[in-house]
């Protein structure tokens, strides 16, 4: 299985959040999951240790942003949650053929800005021209509020293809501070967030029940 990389350079857009999410969904699949936290603060870590003991086992350790790591386990899923700042290279020691990189967006005029900056440094670095797939993901949206459609209008316009929406959900928050995911509720409770990972975890093409096309914009 290819490593999943959860990258911006500004902090708050949700790495964190989505990291958690998708160790805990592969976790559920009796996927064998490795969740690294290579970031300072150690959100990842934090979360993972208020886990209630009947969740799904699955392996965190930490390592520092740019210490190679290869899990012990074949067909194990490694994602690594990446702290603000960081910046793919081509020449990076973590990165290797086959990586997916996932990339979460805020939809606000701040962070827009600021993921512009760090699209221009991905393609500067030459890591799109390598054997590696990246995808934006659009967090903590809200249809109806004006920089939603501003920042879908500026996905457009962007080599990199939307892999997905994630609605503005309490249901994260809640999660997030119990050290489970949108996976550990329960299923009714959380229906409309379920359905909008189907499109991320098809990109991924890890669950193998997911084979819907990307989300059109």
């Amino acid at each position: 299985m290819p490593d999943i990389f959860i990258i911006n350079a500004k902090g708050g857009c949700g790495k964190t959040t989505i990291a958690t999410n998708l160790a805990c969904h592969f976790a559920n699949q009796q996927i064998p999951t490795v969740l690294v936290d290579r970031d300072p603060q150690k959100s990842a870590a934090d979360w993972f240790a208020s886990r209630p003991k009947n969740c799904t086992v699955f392996d965190l350790i930490t390592r520092p942003v740019n210490e190679p790591f290869q899990a012990d386990i074949d067909g194990a899923v490694v994602i690594h949650d990446m702290p603000a700042g960081w910046i793919p290279e081509a020449q990076s020691p973590v990165l290797a053929p086959g990586c997916q990189l996932i990339i979460p967006l805020l939809p606000s005029p701040v962070d827009i800005k600021a993921s512009l900056r760090f699209l221009m440094q991905i393609y500067r670095s030459g890591i799109l021209e390598q054997n590696l797939r990246a995808g934006m993901l659009a967090n903590r949206t809200r249809p109806h509020v004006r920089f939603h459609q501003e920042l879908m209008t500026f996905l457009q316009r962007i080599q990199i293809p939307l892999i997905g929406t994630l609605r503005d959900s309490q249901n994260y928050i809640r999660a997030m501070e119990n050290g489970i995911s949108i996976f550990d509720l329960p299923a009714r409770s959380v229906q409309k967030d379920l359905q909008q990972w189907q499109d991320i975890l098809a990109w991924l093409s890890v669950d193998n029940t997911a084979n819907k096309e990307p989300p059109k914009r």
